[in-house]
């Protein structure tokens, strides 16, 4: 591997680091250049609105586009995009792969590359990383197809996107608008209403605005039966209303004040790159990922497969059918989507935010949930937070996180603490505990030099009893 490129930015989900220290134009043209021998025929490549994220983006293009490859990779130039835009374009124009240049919700001095092979199948930055010295490229791009969205493809298998030649045959075709379109008709087909609702759209000054826009407000979806209001609608890499990441606390306050104000039903915000959403009730209050997660299964037929830090409901929930399987997953879009695959499942539901579709390429999409959610409002005669005051009551912590000096060192102390008095222990990802009247998931980040903790109990006053002592048990390794 070139020595100037720094191994940590080598992910278990992607590749990120900061800009320009461990990101930047020199090392994007490294990374593609040893790549892209693993590519053959179209490769879609799209940016997030990050300050750095255009430059680095014609840094991946002018390297895809050099003379030696010129004959055996088009680029299809996509533009400023979500990354699940990003996705669906790999399936609609028949890619083999896909570049997006993005660090999701991390904050803005950095900046990422997330690839993936055909039907947008992930590619980890460990996998990038361990092809990268033999020049050899990325195998993985190739791997055998399967079946793709129903919305997408007809019964013989052709595609109902009728693309024009010159798209599908000129690299230098790079009409983004076009692009725009075809996904916004492909996303209002996920719309039904029922009765009138009002919903405020939080964009993060990410690209959800453009995509958004253009469902909404420009004759894709023309209904009385829905006011929207945008509000951090233009994309701006310096996020000036509030930072990239929605699951932050502060981050959803203008929004709580936007639902109440206007009398809106539903308030959502998206994280910078449209993968991640959140949702507000018509109280102003943040809902529970694992409730929306609950919502979800109810329009969508198993099998399901969750986070190993979901809630006791979604474990335990057989949805519509009894029969209905679920599968608990490692936490990361790179393992959901592998195992969707495998198990089939129409759904993925990570209490992150992320909810995986299998009409969706078995990716995730923030503004398909948030469709499928509006959708099921407006099924409704209540509201939003009524009808979630009727489900079962659980206690939940909340994601907090730990640094730790040896990450683990402190898994293992958790375990030999709890290892006796614990139901059951998992280490599918981290460490999860299951007990009569509570459980807990540690799990070590990915992306950041953080220990994860999440717990759930069946009252507030157990929930805050052992939330004290689980917090002594890693105070010793702070």
């Amino acid at each position: 591997m070139n020595p100037r490129i720094n191994r940590s930015i080598f992910k278990a989900y992607d590749i990120r680091g900061k800009y320009p220290a461990e990101i930047n134009e020199s090392v994007f043209a490294d990374i593609v250049s040893g790549i892209k021998g693993g590519f053959r025929g179209k490769v879609v490549v799209g940016h997030d609105a990050r300050l750095s994220s255009k430059s680095l983006y014609k840094s991946v293009i002018g390297e895809l586009e050099n003379a030696d490859r010129a004959d055996r990779v088009k680029t299809i130039k996509g533009g400023l995009m979500t990354t699940p835009m990003l996705y669906f374009l790999v399936n609609a124009l028949r890619a083999d792969a896909g570049l997006m240049i993005t660090a999701s919700h991390n904050p803005k001095e950095y900046n990422g590359l997330k690839i993936v092979g055909r039907q947008a199948r992930p590619v980890s930055g460990k996998e990038v990383a361990a092809c990268l010295p033999t020049s050899t490229g990325v195998r993985l791009l190739q791997r055998q197809a399967t079946p793709i969205s129903r919305h997408l493809d007809s019964p013989n298998g052709e595609t109902k996107l009728q693309m024009p030649p010159k798209l599908l045959h000129d690299k230098q075709a790079a009409p983004v608008k076009f692009f725009i379109n075809l996904y916004a008709d492909f996303l209002k087909k996920f719309l039904k209403l029922q009765r009138k609702l009002k919903v405020v759209f939080d964009c993060s000054n990410g690209t959800t605005g453009i995509i958004l826009k253009k469902l909404f407000l420009k004759s894709k979806v023309k209904s009385p039966k829905l006011k929207v209001t945008f509000i951090n609608d233009n994309p701006d890499g310096n996020f000036p209303a509030h930072g990239p990441n929605p699951l932050a606390s502060s981050a959803t306050d203008e929004l709580k004040k936007a639902v109440l104000a206007g009398k809106a039903d539903l308030g959502i915000i998206f994280d910078a790159d449209g993968d991640r959403v959140f949702f507000i009730d018509n109280r102003g209050r943040r809902v529970d990922p694992n409730e929306i997660a609950y919502i979800l299964m109810r329009q969508y037929p198993g099998p399901y497969v969750i986070g190993a830090v979901s809630s006791w409901r979604l474990k335990k929930s057989k949805a519509k059918s009894p029969k209905s399987k679920v599968y608990v997953s490692r936490v990361g879009h790179y393992f959901f989507k592998n195992m969707m695959r495998e198990k089939t499942a129409s759904l993925g539901l990570e209490h992150s935010g992320h909810y995986y579709f299998r009409d969706f390429f078995y990716c995730d999409s923030g503004i398909l949930a948030a469709l499928s959610i509006i959708t099921f409002l407006s099924s409704l005669d209540t509201d939003l937070a009524s009808y979630l005051n009727q489900l079962p009551a659980y206690y939940r912590s909340g994601e907090i996180n730990f640094k730790v000096s040896d990450k683990g060192k402190a898994l293992r102390q958790i375990e030999k603490f709890y290892k006796k008095s614990s139901r059951k222990i998992s280490k599918l990802d981290g460490l999860t505990a299951e007990f009569a009247d509570y459980w807990f998931n540690v799990r070590p980040s990915n992306t950041e030099d953080l220990l994860r903790l999440n717990m759930e109990a069946k009252s507030q006053k157990i929930l805050n009893e052992k939330m004290k002592e689980i917090k002594k048990v890693i105070s010793y390794h702070l």
